[in-house]
């Protein structure tokens, strides 16, 4: 997928599609209430993601969410914004 999926009329349900098998492989479980949210469970700890349009926000431990960052960033191109605290 390297051509730009902008444009494209299929392009918001090509990024999910993509952004949802890689959130499966890396373990993650989607919500049937919501399918944009999604969580997984390591080391008795709970991760969860939520994705809004082309962003997605992680709430968890702070180790599971670099990990995840880490390997989020080895697929895709990211812009952390890094930690908010409201």
């Amino acid at each position: 997928m390297k051509k730009a999926l902008y444009g494209w009329k299929q392009a918001p349900r090509a990024w999910y599609e993509r952004i949802n098998s890689y959130l499966m492989k890396l373990g993650f479980t989607r919500s049937e209430v919501d399918p944009n949210l999604y969580f997984k469970v390591e080391d008795d700890k709970p991760l969860i993601l939520v994705l809004y349009v082309d962003e997605l926000f992680l709430t968890g431990a702070n180790h599971l969410i670099h990990k995840c960052k880490r390997e989020m960033a080895s697929e895709f191109e990211m812009k952390d914004q890094g930690l908010e605290v409201w």
